[in-house]
């Protein structure tokens, strides 16, 4: 098994390698450029559905308006926001408004989905705000840098299932906090739904920002996005029996990327970055990262077959470059046939989590386990006490006495 060379998902991955071995099969061709609307394309790469749901209130189902249509959808504004680079269209709801997006500053969503680039069927999500005005769709952008687009909603859950032709999903990784992830294979293709929460994103303008405790953000932006790598690919990322619901993610993007996993050791590694500073140059940027590990996944790599025991057969331990803070709260939950592990709280710029197998955890032929505590220390004996010897002198009389602590007697003087 070989391992993950990070790279940066905002240059998405000018060069990848595998983390395990090849699966022998034909390699996955995806079509050029965004993705369309699944009533629209000409094949079972497209976007299938999406859906927002904003905090307290029900999921509303967004329909596709393309741009230059006479569909007007929802509306917003605000002072802040104002129009960037023409977008083909938007995902919205005539209810946009009144169901807890009012005060957004955007009107819809447009889901770019495409290959992260030229040399690997990896799939690309993002999910960008819009505005419209004259049924021309844009990219919501900051009114004092038209190049960035406004923050999303943190509240605000995004549902998106996209199509994924003949791919087989290995491993989903991204920016959102909550984000869970449903493959499943249709009838002649396979789908792949991703929900969660935007997050608030450190941006770097190089990558040599990411580097040190020397790097200041250019911005912070509310984001959600995900990369799906395949597994039926010799680009791909999985073994063989493997679930394709394995999910990781951070808000450092610089190095975000596929695990890295070392069979020998079994040891899950995953690295990500961001700049040290957030854009006052005072704040210091945190971070968090999430691991979603199915229960067969898990046996799959540690042989763990008590899931419930989680959080006593897995060490998770994070490192931080030279004066980063390793300050951070970490969980490891076992439910609905997933191993959850979150870990938040941690300064950037270049963490790394590591989760491998307790070593006092011990599992019988059964793949059943149980703690067992290290043994006690075999007590230390107690030194014999050291005994001397002393002259004692009266007059003409010597006396040698060998003791512990001997003493002279009365009337004796001790000589040397």
């Amino acid at each position: 098994m070989q391992k993950v060379t990070s790279g940066s998902i905002a240059a998405l991955f000018l060069f990848v390698s595998t983390l395990f071995s090849p699966q022998a099969s034909a390699a996955i061709t995806l079509p050029k450029g965004s993705w369309l609307p699944c009533d629209q394309a000409g094949s079972n790469y497209c976007i299938e559905s999406v859906s927002v749901a904003h905090a307290g209130e029900k999921s509303l189902a967004l329909k596709w308006i393309a741009t230059g249509s006479s569909a007007v959808g929802a509306t917003a504004t605000n002072p802040a926001v104002v129009p960037g680079r023409a977008l083909p269209g938007r995902w919205t709801s005539d209810s946009w408004n009144t169901n807890g997006f009012s005060s957004l500053g955007y009107d819809g969503l447009y889901i770019d989905a495409k290959p992260a680039n030229e040399y690997v069927p990896w799939v690309y999500v993002v999910a960008q705000p819009t505005l419209t005005s004259n049924s021309q769709v844009s990219l919501a952008a900051q009114a004092s840098n038209t190049l960035n687009p406004t923050s999303l909603d943190s509240e605000t859950v995004i549902d998106i299932k996209i199509r994924t032709g003949d791919m087989k999903v290995g491993v989903t990784f991204g920016v959102g906090t909550d984000v869970a992830t449903e493959f499943q294979s249709a009838s002649g293709y396979s789908t792949i739904d991703i929900s969660g929460n935007p997050v608030l994103v450190p941006i770097a303008k190089a990558a040599k920002d990411c580097v040190d405790n020397s790097g200041i953000a250019s911005d912070l932006i509310v984001q959600f996005q995900s990369v799906i790598v395949p597994q039926n690919d010799s680009f791909g990322f999985g073994a063989e029996g493997s679930t394709g619901k394995l999910y990781v993610g951070s808000n450092g993007i610089c190095k975000l990327s596929t695990p890295d996993w070392d069979p020998d050791n079994k040891v899950f590694k995953y690295s990500a970055s961001a700049p040290h500073f957030a854009p006052n140059g005072i704040t210091i940027n945190a971070g968090f990262y999430r691991a979603v590990i199915p229960y067969a996944d898990a046996a799959l790599m540690w042989g763990l077959q008590s899931p419930q025991d989680a959080a006593s057969a897995l060490i998770v331990s994070i490192s931080t470059s030279a004066g980063g803070s390793v300050a951070a709260t970490k969980s490891v939950s076992a439910r609905n046939g997933l191993i959850v592990i979150d870990v938040s709280g941690f300064n950037f710029p270049s963490p790394t989590l590591d989760i491998r197998l307790n070593p006092s955890y011990k599992m019988n032929s059964a793949g059943l386990g149980t703690l067992v505590s290290p043994p006690s220390p075999k007590p230390k004996p107690t030194p014999t006490p050291k005994k001397i010897t002393i002259k004692c002198v009266r007059g003409v009389v010597t006396k040698m006495l060998t003791a512990v602590k001997p003493a002279c007697p009365k009337g004796y003087k001790k000589t040397k």
